[in-house]
């Protein structure tokens, strides 16, 4: 004897729409009863295959006598009944009727509170859902509708951690583990960390956890985003022919869904930031705005600075740190100042964040000159003593001892070239001239020798410009030298080495992602070049204003003024 009946009937008469019917012709609860006791299986095997099979097509009054008959036997429905767990689980709810909503709400409740290990299903199922949104958004919001679905799914969430307190884990977990794969589609990713923002909001104490776990899926993203492809990109957005954008110009390996997927979920964090530390009239909360600078920190340590070469995602540090200044950069650069003169921590992370220094210096508008002048003149000091402790030393002819040296040394050298016009204002050309460069550019270290060409080349001219120091005997005494040399390694094994240079990053390079840009570009400094190198740049038909690399540059003894064109990564272009 079938447990179940259905037919095709319509939902409203004279109407020609089927739609199924679904009705237990018996009790469900002596149904469970029966296969829990090893009587009959087939009968249970019935009814999963047809919850299963007629899916949304179930009508919500059907669905509702269903699930009342499932909360009224929780207690039986243990461990052995997970596959009716799940079949009920798999049902589309949060579009139905008030009546089927709370019915279906109820159920997941007692189901928890019964039986707590369906709390690990039951939560990974609601999560797995944020990415499942059928509306469409407007203005890169969820419509009124998502927002609505999403808000039921919150509610049961809520229930369930407020029953079961030490569900917050098994959420965390939850989140974790169901964000979507990198090359999901844009919108499932937007939905998804939508979603995980808003769960921060009414669970705080989770708030730290979960704002690290969308940032490191953003590194996630941004790592698998050739930059390459972007600039590529971005250079084809002028050359419309006809109506049609040439795409195929775009290599497969550029991954435009994952640029775009990055770029939403970015807005959405910028967007959360702003509103979670400004009232609607913008003034700023303070207190809100430490307490959310204390977890960005943190997660800066752990997720962003020990990741190399990420392009997008440390602009929300970048973004934060405008809030209030000169605040906030000025805790920021010592905060990183305080890694790069520790010779404690790993030499890796200490020149990463002599790199974030010198990008933050030379690229945010909102870090005041004076903080500027300050921090040249400690990594100047830092220097100084560095030398003096190691110019004698027997290692001083193995750059790779020094690492941290020769970075610290190209930061000041990028700091100094990029922002030379400001520095020397108002009488500032003291200033550059009391930092001494000419005993750290001539030291028996080099600093010349292992520095990027491109920043050693721009600094030569400044230097020179303004008699702060003489580099081109150097530069030229080491492009002779080119012998190679011979260390050996722990192991007691000879190799040769020649020369390398260190290939830092600068973090703050000019940001890409075009609707995210928006909150990036009123607080951001290009490069300006005098107007002699902008107008040869302009009338040049090699479109090198859009690169994003130092190009090639053989520049000897030109003046200052004719050494800069803005280009973009890290702000220099020789034309």
């Amino acid at each position: 004897m079938s447990i179940i009946s259905s037919s095709r009937e319509c939902n409203t008469p004279g109407s020609s729409q089927k739609v199924v019917r679904f009705k237990l012709n018996y009790n469900l609860k002596s149904s469970l009863l029966r296969f829990a006791n090893d009587k009959d299986s087939n009968l249970y095997e019935e009814l999963l295959c047809h919850i299963r099979n007629v899916g949304q097509e179930i009508r919500d009054d059907d669905l509702t006598q269903l699930l009342k008959e499932a909360r009224g036997c929780i207690s039986i429905i243990d461990g052995n009944f997970r596959l009716f767990v799940q079949v009920v689980l798999i049902l589309r709810w949060t579009h139905r009727s008030e009546e089927v909503i709370q019915e279906y709400q109820g159920f997941l409740q007692d189901l928890c509170s019964a039986h707590t290990y369906y709390t690990k299903v039951v939560l990974d199922h609601l999560t797995s859902s944020f990415k499942s949104d059928q509306y469409d958004w407007i203005d890169n919001s969820p419509s009124d509708k998502s927002i609505k679905c999403f808000n039921k799914l919150h509610q049961v969430i809520q229930s369930i951690i407020a029953v079961i307190p030490m569900s917050r884990e098994l959420l965390l977990n939850s989140v974790n583990n169901n964000f979507p794969f990198v090359k999901k589609p844009a919108k499932e990713q937007q939905s998804y960390v939508y979603n995980v923002l808003q769960i921060s909001q009414y669970e705080p104490s989770l708030h730290s956890e979960l704002l690290s776990a969308i940032i490191n899926k953003m590194v996630t993203l941004d790592v698998h985003l050739p930059k390459s492809g972007l600039e590529c990109e971005g250079n084809n957005d002028t050359m419309e022919v006809d109506g049609v954008f040439p795409l195929d110009k775009v290599s497969p390996d550029s991954e435009p869904s994952v640029a775009e997927s990055l770029d939403l979920c970015l807005l959405l964090l910028f967007k959360y930031l702003t509103l979670e530390c400004h009232n609607e009239d913008g003034t700023l909360i303070w207190d809100k705005t430490k307490s959310l600078y204390s977890d960005l920190c943190k997660i800066f340590e752990d997720v962003i600075l020990p990741t190399h070469a990420t392009h997008h995602v440390q602009f929300l540090i970048f973004y934060f740190l405008s809030f209030k200044k000169p605040t906030l950069g000025s805790n920021f650069l010592q905060m990183l100042w305080k890694k790069v003169s520790n010779a404690n921590v790993a030499p890796v992370i200490r020149q990463a964040s002599v790199c974030y220094i010198a990008s933050l210096l030379t690229r945010a508008k909102y870090i005041s000159l004076l903080v500027v002048k300050d921090m040249v003149s400690e990594m100047a000091n830092w220097l100084h003593s560095y030398v003096d402790n190691h110019d004698g030393s027997s290692s001083c002819f193995d750059h790779r001892v020094h690492s941290v040296f020769y970075t610290t040394c190209q930061a000041l050298f990028y700091i100094i070239a990029f922002r030379h016009k400001d520095l020397v204002e108002n009488k500032g050309l003291l200033h550059l001239q009391n930092l001494g460069l000419s005993k750290i550019v001539t030291c028996r270290l080099n600093p010349l020798r292992y520095c990027l060409p491109v920043v050693v080349s721009n600094f030569a001219s400044i230097a020179r410009s303004y008699q702060l120091a003489y580099c081109y005997t150097i530069i030229e005494r080491n492009s002779r030298n080119v012998l190679p040399v011979e260390y050996r390694d722990t192991t007691g094994c000879i190799s040769p080495f020649s020369p390398v240079h260190f290939d830092s990053f600068f973090p703050f390079d000019p940001y890409h992602l075009k609707k995210s840009k928006v909150y990036i570009d009123p607080i951001y400094r290009e490069y300006c070049g005098p107007p002699e190198t902008k107008v040869a740049a302009n009338s040049s038909s090699s479109k090198e204003e859009d690169d994003d690399d130092f190009l090639d540059t053989t520049i000897e003894h030109q003046s200052a003024r004719d050494v800069f064109s803005y280009g973009t990564s890290p702000g220099f272009l020789h034309v």
